[in-house]
Protein backbone atom coordinates (compact mmCIF):
# COMPACT_ATOMS: atom_id res chain seq x y z
CA UNK A 1 0.00 0.00 0.00
CA UNK A 2 1.18 3.25 -1.18
CA UNK A 3 2.22 5.81 2.42
CA UNK A 4 1.30 9.13 2.32
CA UNK A 5 3.96 11.83 1.80
CA UNK A 6 4.88 13.13 5.45
CA UNK A 7 3.78 16.95 6.42
CA UNK A 8 6.03 19.61 4.94
CA UNK A 9 8.61 21.17 7.19
CA UNK A 10 7.48 24.47 8.78
CA UNK A 11 11.27 25.96 7.96
CA UNK A 12 11.26 24.65 4.34
CA UNK A 13 7.82 26.50 3.64
CA UNK A 14 8.20 29.53 5.70
CA UNK A 15 11.54 29.89 3.28
CA UNK A 16 9.67 29.00 0.31
CA UNK A 17 7.05 31.13 0.60
CA UNK A 18 9.49 34.10 0.79
CA UNK A 19 10.91 32.52 -2.23
CA UNK A 20 7.87 32.84 -3.73
CA UNK A 21 7.11 36.36 -2.97
CA UNK A 22 10.44 37.72 -4.12
CA UNK A 23 10.73 35.99 -6.98
CA UNK A 24 7.32 37.14 -7.71
CA UNK A 25 7.51 40.53 -6.73
CA UNK A 26 7.42 43.36 -9.17
CA UNK A 27 9.88 45.64 -6.99
CA UNK A 28 11.88 44.87 -3.80
CA UNK A 29 10.21 43.60 -0.41
CA UNK A 30 11.44 44.29 2.75
CA UNK A 31 12.90 42.37 5.17
CA UNK A 32 10.17 43.57 7.84
CA UNK A 33 7.12 42.55 5.29
CA UNK A 34 8.61 39.42 4.32
CA UNK A 35 9.50 38.27 8.75
CA UNK A 36 6.14 39.48 9.33
CA UNK A 37 4.54 37.16 6.42
CA UNK A 38 6.11 34.15 8.15
CA UNK A 39 5.68 35.14 11.77
CA UNK A 40 8.56 35.77 12.90
CA UNK A 41 10.88 38.91 14.12
CA UNK A 42 13.22 39.52 10.75
CA UNK A 43 16.39 38.51 13.25
CA UNK A 44 14.83 35.07 13.01
CA UNK A 45 13.63 35.18 9.63
CA UNK A 46 16.86 36.19 8.37
CA UNK A 47 18.67 33.18 10.06
CA UNK A 48 16.07 30.59 9.03
CA UNK A 49 16.20 32.00 5.40
CA UNK A 50 20.35 31.39 5.07
CA UNK A 51 20.21 28.54 6.85
CA UNK A 52 18.02 26.79 4.32
CA UNK A 53 18.74 28.80 1.16
CA UNK A 54 22.01 29.92 1.67
CA UNK A 55 22.04 33.66 0.50
CA UNK A 56 20.26 36.47 2.60
CA UNK A 57 17.01 37.38 1.52
CA UNK A 58 18.30 40.53 -0.14
CA UNK A 59 21.33 38.69 -2.18
CA UNK A 60 18.75 36.42 -3.98
CA UNK A 61 16.43 39.12 -4.45
CA UNK A 62 19.52 40.89 -6.50
CA UNK A 63 20.54 38.18 -7.68
CA UNK A 64 17.26 37.67 -9.86
CA UNK A 65 18.10 40.76 -11.76
CA UNK A 66 18.08 40.05 -15.46
CA UNK A 67 21.13 42.44 -15.34
CA UNK A 68 23.13 39.18 -13.02
CA UNK A 69 22.32 36.52 -15.43
CA UNK A 70 23.25 38.96 -18.39
CA UNK A 71 26.57 39.47 -16.93
CA UNK A 72 26.96 35.65 -16.50
CA UNK A 73 26.70 35.04 -20.19
CA UNK A 74 28.69 37.54 -21.34
CA UNK A 75 31.39 35.94 -19.61
CA UNK A 76 30.56 32.55 -20.07
CA UNK A 77 32.79 32.53 -23.25
CA UNK A 78 35.79 33.09 -21.63
CA UNK A 79 35.07 30.59 -18.16
CA UNK A 80 34.14 27.78 -20.88
CA UNK A 81 37.59 28.22 -22.74
CA UNK A 82 39.39 28.18 -18.64
CA UNK A 83 37.57 25.01 -17.96
CA UNK A 84 38.44 23.27 -21.05
CA UNK A 85 42.14 24.57 -21.04
CA UNK A 86 42.27 23.16 -17.48
CA UNK A 87 40.74 20.00 -18.49
CA UNK A 88 37.81 20.11 -16.61
CA UNK A 89 35.89 18.68 -19.49
CA UNK A 90 36.31 15.22 -18.49
CA UNK A 91 36.18 13.05 -15.78
CA UNK A 92 37.78 15.06 -13.08
CA UNK A 93 35.04 17.53 -13.45
CA UNK A 94 32.60 15.05 -12.75
CA UNK A 95 34.59 13.76 -9.18
CA UNK A 96 34.61 17.34 -8.47
CA UNK A 97 31.21 17.53 -8.24
CA UNK A 98 30.70 13.65 -6.60
CA UNK A 99 28.62 13.07 -9.38
CA UNK A 100 29.42 9.45 -11.69
CA UNK A 101 27.01 8.94 -14.79
CA UNK A 102 26.41 5.92 -16.02
CA UNK A 103 24.09 4.51 -18.76
CA UNK A 104 21.80 1.62 -18.54
CA UNK A 105 23.13 -1.61 -20.66
CA UNK A 106 21.18 -2.00 -24.03
CA UNK A 107 20.16 -4.88 -22.63
CA UNK A 108 18.04 -3.37 -19.98
CA UNK A 109 17.11 -1.05 -22.12
CA UNK A 110 15.74 -3.40 -24.45
CA UNK A 111 13.96 -5.46 -21.68
CA UNK A 112 12.13 -2.60 -20.22
CA UNK A 113 14.57 -2.46 -16.82
CA UNK A 114 13.47 -6.43 -16.11
CA UNK A 115 15.92 -7.17 -13.35
CA UNK A 116 16.27 -3.44 -12.19
CA UNK A 117 15.14 -2.53 -8.20
CA UNK A 118 14.08 1.07 -8.19
CA UNK A 119 13.15 2.94 -4.58
CA UNK A 120 11.73 6.00 -4.49
CA UNK A 121 10.67 8.41 -2.18
CA UNK A 122 9.57 12.16 -1.65
CA UNK A 123 11.95 14.81 0.01
CA UNK A 124 11.27 18.44 1.17
CA UNK A 125 13.43 21.44 0.38
CA UNK A 126 13.09 24.92 -0.34
CA UNK A 127 11.78 25.05 -3.86
CA UNK A 128 9.34 22.46 -2.36
CA UNK A 129 8.34 18.99 -2.27
CA UNK A 130 11.25 16.62 -4.80
CA UNK A 131 9.97 12.98 -6.03
CA UNK A 132 12.77 10.97 -6.29
CA UNK A 133 13.88 7.30 -7.58
CA UNK A 134 17.08 5.56 -7.49
CA UNK A 135 18.94 2.03 -7.71
CA UNK A 136 21.54 0.62 -5.99
CA UNK A 137 23.42 2.20 -9.41
CA UNK A 138 22.66 6.06 -9.03
CA UNK A 139 19.47 8.13 -9.08
CA UNK A 140 17.18 7.39 -12.18
CA UNK A 141 14.73 10.04 -12.06
CA UNK A 142 14.10 13.39 -10.06
CA UNK A 143 11.40 15.76 -10.24
CA UNK A 144 10.05 19.24 -8.72
CA UNK A 145 6.49 17.89 -7.71
CA UNK A 146 4.71 21.03 -8.00
CA UNK A 147 1.02 20.48 -8.59
CA UNK A 148 1.80 16.78 -9.62
CA UNK A 149 1.07 13.62 -7.28
CA UNK A 150 3.66 10.87 -6.57
CA UNK A 151 1.05 8.56 -7.84
CA UNK A 152 1.32 10.53 -11.09
CA UNK A 153 5.09 10.60 -11.14
CA UNK A 154 5.15 7.21 -10.06
CA UNK A 155 3.19 5.95 -13.18
CA UNK A 156 5.20 8.41 -15.09
CA UNK A 157 8.53 6.85 -14.40
CA UNK A 158 7.01 3.14 -14.66
CA UNK A 159 5.59 3.59 -18.36
CA UNK A 160 9.65 3.78 -19.31
CA UNK A 161 10.44 1.07 -17.53
CA UNK A 162 7.86 -1.30 -16.74
CA UNK A 163 9.51 -4.23 -15.76
CA UNK A 164 11.47 -3.16 -12.83
CA UNK A 165 10.70 -3.24 -9.54
CA UNK A 166 9.30 -0.14 -7.91
CA UNK A 167 8.81 0.34 -3.96
CA UNK A 168 8.57 3.05 -2.17
CA UNK A 169 11.61 3.51 0.09
CA UNK A 170 11.50 6.62 2.86
CA UNK A 171 13.92 5.19 5.17
CA UNK A 172 16.72 3.60 2.90
CA UNK A 173 16.63 6.84 0.59
CA UNK A 174 17.49 8.96 3.85
CA UNK A 175 21.10 9.35 3.03
CA UNK A 176 20.62 10.00 -0.80
CA UNK A 177 17.50 12.59 0.35
CA UNK A 178 19.41 14.66 2.76
CA UNK A 179 21.97 14.84 0.93
CA UNK A 180 20.26 16.34 -2.15
CA UNK A 181 18.52 18.92 0.14
CA UNK A 182 22.02 20.00 1.48
CA UNK A 183 23.04 20.72 -2.24
CA UNK A 184 19.57 22.71 -2.91
CA UNK A 185 20.43 24.13 0.04
CA UNK A 186 23.85 25.54 -1.24
CA UNK A 187 26.00 23.35 1.12
CA UNK A 188 28.98 21.30 -0.21
CA UNK A 189 28.62 17.99 -1.40
CA UNK A 190 29.30 15.11 1.41
CA UNK A 191 28.79 12.18 -0.20
CA UNK A 192 29.19 11.01 -4.27
CA UNK A 193 25.93 10.70 -5.94
CA UNK A 194 25.23 8.26 -8.87
CA UNK A 195 23.05 9.16 -11.79
CA UNK A 196 21.57 6.20 -13.96
CA UNK A 197 20.43 7.13 -17.53
CA UNK A 198 19.25 6.14 -20.48
CA UNK A 199 18.84 7.71 -24.13
CA UNK A 200 20.34 8.93 -27.56
CA UNK A 201 24.65 9.15 -27.21
CA UNK A 202 24.25 12.71 -28.24
CA UNK A 203 21.42 12.85 -25.29
CA UNK A 204 24.01 11.56 -23.07
CA UNK A 205 26.85 13.59 -24.33
CA UNK A 206 24.15 16.84 -23.63
CA UNK A 207 23.54 16.07 -20.47
CA UNK A 208 27.40 15.19 -19.43
CA UNK A 209 28.35 18.89 -20.65
CA UNK A 210 25.42 20.18 -18.29
CA UNK A 211 27.45 18.39 -15.84
CA UNK A 212 30.24 20.78 -16.28
CA UNK A 213 28.49 23.54 -16.09
CA UNK A 214 29.76 25.50 -12.57
CA UNK A 215 27.15 26.42 -9.97
CA UNK A 216 26.10 30.35 -10.79
CA UNK A 217 27.28 30.11 -14.45
CA UNK A 218 24.87 29.99 -17.12
CA UNK A 219 25.03 29.29 -20.81
CA UNK A 220 23.08 29.73 -23.87
CA UNK A 221 21.93 27.09 -26.00
CA UNK A 222 24.13 27.68 -28.90
CA UNK A 223 27.01 27.99 -26.05
CA UNK A 224 26.08 24.53 -24.67
CA UNK A 225 25.60 23.09 -28.11
CA UNK A 226 29.89 23.96 -28.47
CA UNK A 227 30.63 22.50 -24.95
CA UNK A 228 29.02 19.24 -26.24
CA UNK A 229 30.63 18.64 -29.27
CA UNK A 230 27.69 19.48 -31.54
CA UNK A 231 27.80 22.93 -32.62
CA UNK A 232 25.46 22.71 -35.64
CA UNK A 233 22.94 21.28 -33.70
CA UNK A 234 21.34 23.52 -31.13
CA UNK A 235 18.11 22.65 -31.86
CA UNK A 236 18.52 18.80 -31.21
CA UNK A 237 20.86 20.02 -28.40
CA UNK A 238 17.98 22.01 -26.65
CA UNK A 239 15.56 19.01 -27.35
CA UNK A 240 17.86 17.05 -25.43
CA UNK A 241 17.94 20.00 -22.34
CA UNK A 242 13.98 19.42 -22.15
CA UNK A 243 13.98 15.88 -21.87
CA UNK A 244 16.39 15.61 -18.75
CA UNK A 245 14.86 13.58 -16.24
CA UNK A 246 16.98 14.68 -13.31
CA UNK A 247 15.80 17.96 -12.00
CA UNK A 248 18.67 19.75 -10.42
CA UNK A 249 21.56 17.04 -10.04
CA UNK A 250 21.70 17.34 -13.97
CA UNK A 251 21.21 21.26 -14.19
CA UNK A 252 19.22 22.31 -16.95
CA UNK A 253 17.99 25.07 -15.43
CA UNK A 254 21.82 26.34 -15.88
CA UNK A 255 21.15 27.06 -19.65
CA UNK A 256 19.15 30.35 -20.84
CA UNK A 257 18.58 31.84 -23.89
CA UNK A 258 20.94 34.32 -25.53
CA UNK A 259 19.36 37.29 -24.57
CA UNK A 260 19.39 36.44 -21.30
CA UNK A 261 15.83 35.54 -20.55
CA UNK A 262 15.01 32.63 -18.46
CA UNK A 263 12.99 30.70 -20.71
CA UNK A 264 10.85 27.80 -19.64
CA UNK A 265 11.52 25.05 -17.81
CA UNK A 266 9.81 21.21 -17.67
CA UNK A 267 9.59 22.00 -13.81
CA UNK A 268 7.96 25.55 -14.16
CA UNK A 269 9.82 28.62 -14.80
CA UNK A 270 9.19 29.91 -11.26
CA UNK A 271 11.38 26.83 -9.79
CA UNK A 272 14.35 27.99 -12.58
CA UNK A 273 14.06 31.45 -11.66
CA UNK A 274 14.55 30.34 -8.29
CA UNK A 275 16.90 27.97 -8.74
CA UNK A 276 19.10 30.60 -10.95
CA UNK A 277 17.89 33.28 -8.27
CA UNK A 278 19.74 31.26 -5.59
CA UNK A 279 22.60 29.66 -7.55
CA UNK A 280 23.58 33.26 -9.09
CA UNK A 281 23.29 34.99 -5.70
CA UNK A 282 25.52 32.01 -3.75
CA UNK A 283 28.47 32.70 -6.23
CA UNK A 284 28.26 36.19 -5.67
CA UNK A 285 28.52 36.00 -2.16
Amino acid sequence: MMQQATAPDPRFERVRRAIQQLAAAPEALSLQALADAAGLSPFHFQRSFVSMAGVTPKEFAQALALARAKQSLLRADSVLEAALAAGLSGPSRLHDLFLSLEGLTPGEFKQAGRGLDVQWTVLDSVLGPVWLASTARGVLRMAFMRQASSAALLDEARALLPEARWHEAARPLRPLATEVQRRLAGLKPQHPIGLLLSGTPLRLKVWEALLRIPEGQVLSYTQLARLAGAPQAVRAVASCVAANPIAYLIPCHRVIRANADFGEYRWGPETKRALLGLELARSAS
